[in-house]
């Protein structure tokens, strides 16, 4: 059995996270606030002009982290496909659907004030809207077979490739023989080269958990590693300056060569600045851990700012304070922002537990009805004993939880 992630890594980790959401919510900050706020931006053109790349890199950080902590679940608690699926799935909806029920609301109150501000996104009519918003609950919004299915909640692009990724680990971890081969094959037809090629930057975080496990070094002497790679991290964005050329069929933000080699560098000196840290934790610690429940506060909150953010920002850019350029309207925005992810997110956390129950409970029904109709067919099928689903999903060696 592996051992808990070290209380210093873990730390360092929501703490990271929550500077990755925060590093996105400026981004889309400074997009409500460019007219507003011209006057600010003009005088710092350079932080005007590349946030929006180190947003991009933000989001590799995310895709680290999610690969490191999808391989530590697998190998401490998830050990069963129904296990491991419940809580994903719980992770994801206890978030999502909020998140687009506050997008669809803030979206209606929009369109009051402003009827046509939609109308690029209304195009296909009612039907359009409602594939939109079920293409994005079921995470099929940037699968590359169908038109983008995309609400207006730019976040939302991210969680069609994080639901790629969770699937395939699965199918990698969990399956068996031929079927592991082609699922991942039919898997990887179905979610298209975009996700493929982003792939290892979730992979990176995944590789690195299992080296975390095995290397040994000196804590002083990866120290300097560490903060070499922390201080790359943001210079790896760059790299989309450099390589501007533009690749059509790619399905994220920034279409460019650039891009993808900014996303496999950030993802290299993340990898890279996790494992040396956790080499290291232990004396990290003792300045972590008094501000432990600090921390743990921001990340239980980070995935609600992600996708809460824009939202409530558009909707406080329209209904705005009479002068927008004034601290006030600043305030406001950031401030509605913050509230509803204080109080809605810590909502959303909180249920979190509830919908793995109701997943798990719904799993042991469907499980119990295929056991009775297994133990219900005829005797040709040469089958001495019914096998229950729930037994034909475990890996062959897994104690049962």
């Amino acid at each position: 059995m592996a051992q808990p992630m070290k209380p210093g890594t873990s730390l360092y980790l929501d703490l990271v996270r929550f500077a990755a959401a925060l590093t996105v919510f400026i981004e889309h900050l400074r997009e409500h606030t460019k007219i507003g706020f011209a006057a600010f931006w003009a005088a710092h053109p350079f932080w005007y002009s590349h946030w929006n790349l180190f947003s991009q890199t933000a989001v590799t950080v995310f895709f680290v982290l999610s690969g490191y902590v999808i391989a530590h679940v697998l190998a401490t608690r998830e050990r069963t496909p129904v296990d491991y699926a419940a809580s994903r799935l719980a992770r994801l909806y206890s978030v999502v659907l909020p998140a687009l029920l506050l997008t669809a609301i803030c979206n209606y109150l929009m369109e009051l004030r402003y009827p046509t501000a939609f109308q690029a996104f209304q195009s296909g009519g009612i039907t359009g809207v409602a594939l939109s918003y079920l293409g994005t609950a079921v995470f099929a919004n940037r699968f590359w077979l169908w038109p983008d299915l995309n609400v207006p909640n730019t976040p939302f692009w991210t969680l069609s490739f994080e639901a790629f990724y969770y699937l395939a680990i699965a199918i990698l971890v969990f399956a068996r023989g031929r079927g592991r081969i082609l699922s991942i094959l039919v898997l990887v037809l179905i979610a298209g080269p975009s996700m493929v090629l982003l792939a290892p930057t979730w992979l990176a975080g995944y590789l690195a958990y299992h080296v975390s496990r095995r290397w040994q070094a000196d804590g002083r002497s990866v120290i300097p590693l560490w903060l070499v790679s922390l201080a790359l991290l943001p210079l790896c964005s760059f790299f989309e300056l450099y390589f501007p050329e533009h690749v059509a069929f790619l399905r994220t933000p920034h279409q460019a060569i650039g891009a993808l080699l900014s996303a496999y560098a950030a993802a290299t000196c993340f990898a890279v600045n996790v494992l040396a840290f956790n080499v290291f934790s232990d004396r990290a610690e003792p300045f972590l851990v008094p501000i432990a429940a600090i921390i743990r506060w921001l990340g239980s909150m980070t995935f609600a700012l992600y996708l809460f953010h824009q939202p409530v920002l558009s909707l406080f850019t329209v209904y705005h304070v009479p002068d927008r350029s004034s601290a006030a309207q600043l305030v406001l925005l950031v401030g509605a922002s913050f509230l509803v992810v204080a109080t809605l997110g810590r909502f959303c956390e909180n249920t979190k537990g509830a919908y793995k129950r109701c997943l798990l409970a719904a799993w042991r029904v469907i499980a119990s009805r295929a056991a009775t109709f297994d133990l219900a067919r005829p005797s040709q099928l040469n089958l001495e004993h019914s096998v229950p689903a729930v037994a034909r999903l475990r890996r062959p060696g897994d104690a049962s939880e």
